[in-house]
């Protein structure tokens, strides 16, 4: 008896310290010398059971938890709570919420029992009925159960004790769910201060919560902060493991690979999430949920970078391990498929994305019920992808689901509702049903006219005017393109999100699907966008230098906006990435000045400025909202004879980043509009198509406005196509040395 225990003993500071097969060997032991002891129903072997599953579990080997947690329930007695909320946990986290459910109608009748108050039963019970709760999407009520079960925790155990922190890591998951970036990162930092004063930094638990700070800093846009976790938790977990394969390391690499992503560093990214993934196979097996999850996020790589065929691959397999071990109500398996739905419609092979999608709203349907976000989601898929498929009685028939759902989760006057309103007249318009569609358009305005700064939505002043002289159109000779994207500015105060990696994104897209030549776009993101820098490039450094009068230049800018100066004129400025925000009529680019520069250096009758540029004085908790300048209006810019503008938002509103992918709503939607019809989309069927799919969104996820702007003056030419082939290709070399 004295035996299992001290192997007990052994099997438990193994596991805690992520040694995980040493651990199981010292567990079995440890069961061997408890049965020889003869006393089959002891406090010992339960003991043994139930820290067998807790290893099992954390290493997500799901069927081996199950059975060592039903062994512990049998002979538990007095302890049962524990194995019953266990496996109440298992459930969840493995998909199968009818167990899930049964198990926790048990955890509940203990949790009220007698003898509860003096036990963890009510919080552990609490604690799963919040993640189940999170699961299903009622943030509030999950929010009130975390917050109960913190209470009984600390009535309990001190804020020092290991249960307390996995608890309010729970809230601060819940906390990322909604977007409360801020909310998140003060409660994880509470867990890791406290595991490195009761632990030690050099712990693997200490090092986790280091994991999951980087990440939600990395959500907020601070990455400089966000490596440093991460890499230091690489660090600390080498120290530990003495620089073998664990699982620890693989959890930080991930962590690390996903921020290279966001901030637009594809093969940083994809070099760490591969290491990752192969320490993850060494250690796991290639048919593990934690692989699944690391391919995922390498493909997402691969698709940021247009490489289709990898990502196909990766995403494949992932959705392959994913059904595999996983129950029928898993969040994961709808996600796998709505990604591959996604794909596909990214390649445009609409027929295969159509079945991914079709299983996605099966799945969510069946493990979340009608009225439920993610089942609108997938209903709304389908109609989006109907619509490009030129099939609008589908489209009618999807978007109508999701209509009804959201009417009856938001309301009737809901702005999500108003964006149902307007995918809708959109499909009865290609239809050529006006007269359905009319009616939609005006309760979408009713609803929009709400809104904060919804009052002028249909003011006639605010349709932009916009006009070509196509008898004065020459052929393109060449096109030229400069990308500048801020996210990691010297004043790491000020930094964004994603403003680099929307740059490297559209630039991408410029050379791989807008017919640019690779050395005729160049891109300068965080340290190489200096002012000097900037204004070097748009002068004679390269674009001054290389342009000819029938170029096409694109020139796209994401980054801070600020106010407008009064002292300086009323001039609103470009944040470059060593600019001082307390100086910035020294340090800073005019804006208004910037039209005329290009006009003057850039010897062009046609350029294109596109500006999702923002202003980070009132941004939203959670630092996905990008507020453009305030009092920006395209009208004040001093345009250039042979300029058009797009500005990602107007004046009175906010320019957001999107929930759903790690990007800009405007940028990304800009990118998709510019191939609505392949390489023959003009610059103004894409803004048409551009102001739907922002408006729509932005009205969905943010109850808010957002509306591009384009405007010019003086166009030499037709609609413009930015993806048209160019009549006398050059290289830049060749084109610089007919220059000089």
């Amino acid at each position: 008896f004295e035996i299992s225990q001290g192997y007990l003993t052994l099997a438990e500071t193994l596991r805690s310290l992520g040694k995980y097969k040493d651990a199981e060997k010292y567990f079995n032991l440890s069961e061997e010398h408890a049965l020889k002891s003869g006393l089959r129903k002891n406090i010992t072997l339960s003991r043994v059971y139930n820290n067998m599953g807790v290893l099992y579990f954390e290493n997500s080997q799901y069927p081996q938890a199950e059975q060592a947690w039903l062994k512990s329930e049998k002979i538990s007695g007095n302890f049962r709570y524990l194995p019953i909320n266990n496996l109440a946990r298992l459930y969840l986290n493995w998909g199968k919420f009818k167990e899930a459910e049964e198990y926790m109608q048990k955890a509940d009748k203990l949790a009220h029992g007698r003898g509860a108050t003096k036990t963890i039963s009510a919080p552990y019970y609490y604690f799963n009925k919040a993640t189940y709760e999170q699961l299903k999407g009622d943030y509030a009520a999950a929010e009130k159960d975390y917050d109960k079960a913190i209470e009984g925790i600390q009535k309990l155990v001190a804020k020092t004790h290991l249960y307390y922190t996995i608890v309010l890591s729970g809230k601060a998951d819940l906390y990322v769910s909604q977007s409360r970036f801020e909310d998140a990162e003060k409660a994880i930092r509470t867990i890791l201060d406290t595991r490195k004063k009761h632990m030690g930094e050099e712990n693997p638990q200490t090092a986790q919560a280091m994991v999951l700070l980087a990440n939600v800093l990395a959500d907020q846009g601070k990455y400089a902060e966000a490596r440093q976790y991460a890499a230091r938790a690489i660090e600390v977990n080498n120290i530990i493991f003495e620089g073998k394969e664990n699982l620890f390391v693989a959890n930080a690499r991930h962590s690390l690979g996903n921020i290279k992503r966001q901030e637009g560093r594809y093969e940083e990214a994809a070099q760490l999430l591969r290491e990752a993934l192969s320490m993850e196979e060494s250690v796991l097996g290639t048919d593990h949920l934690s692989v699944a999850r690391t391919k995922r996020d390498l493909a997402r790589v691969y698709l940021d970078q247009n490489n289709y065929p990898e990502a196909e691959k990766l995403l494949l397999a992932s959705a392959s391990i994913t059904e595999a071990h996983t129950g029928p109500d898993h969040p994961e398996r709808a996600r796998s498929q709505r990604d591959l739905g996604n794909l596909y419609l990214r390649e445009g092979l609409y027929d295969k994305a159509e079945g991914y999608f079709l299983q996605a709203l099966t799945l969510a349907r069946g493990a979340l019920g009608e009225n439920n976000q993610v089942t609108a989601d997938s209903a709304r898929d389908l109609g989006e992808l109907y619509s490009k498929k030129e099939n609008y009685e589908k489209a009618v028939q999807y978007l109508t689901t999701a209509q009804n759902i959201d009417k009856a989760v938001f309301g009737e006057n809901a702005p999500q509702v108003a964006a149902d309103l307007m995918a809708l007249a959109t499909a009865y318009d290609a239809l050529g049903q006006g007269g359905r569609a009319t009616p939609l358009i005006e309760q979408a305005q009713q609803i929009k006219q709400k809104l904060d700064g919804g009052a002028v939505v249909t003011k006639p002043e605010l349709q932009i005017p916009v006009a070509f002289t196509p008898l004065a159109n020459q052929p393109i000779q060449n096109k030229w393109a400069l990308a500048i994207g801020i996210s990691n500015f010297k004043d790491q105060s000020i930094n964004l999100k994603f403003a680099a990696k929307d740059a490297t994104d559209f630039s991408n897209f410029l050379v791989e699907k807008g017919n640019f030549k690779k050395d005729h776009v160049k891109l300068l993101t965080d340290e190489k966008a200096t002012r000097q820098n900037i204004i070097d490039n748009l002068g004679d450094k390269w674009l001054g230098k290389l342009a000819h009068k029938n170029d096409l230049i694109v020139v796209y800018v994401s980054s801070h906006g600020s106010r407008s100066q009064e002292d300086a004129g009323g001039v609103n400025f470009l944040v470059a990435h060593d600019t001082d925000k307390n100086s910035l009529l020294a340090t800073g680019i005019p804006m208004q000045w910037l039209t005329k520069m290009i006009k003057e250096q850039v010897k062009s009758d046609r350029v294109v400025l596109i500006l999702d540029v923002c202003h980070s004085g009132a941004a939203a908790q959670g630092g996905k909202a990008l507020h453009r300048i305030i009092g920006m209006d395209p009208s004040q810019m001093k345009i250039g004879s042979g300029q058009m503008v797009l500005c990602s938002s107007r004046a009175e509103q906010v320019s957001w980043e999107s929930k759903k992918y790690e990007n800009s709503v405007f940028t990304r939607r800009l990118i998709e509009a510019l191939q609505v019809e392949k390489e023959k989309t003009t610059l103004l069927q894409a803004y048409k198509r551009l102001k739907v799919l922002v408006e729509s969104e932005v009205l969905r996820d943010r109850s808010n406005l957002q509306t591009p702007v384009l405007w010019n003056k003086d166009w030499q030419g037709a609609d413009p196509v930015i993806s048209v082939e160019t009549a006398a290709p050059v290289s830049s070399s060749s084109s610089s040395t007919s220059t000089n």
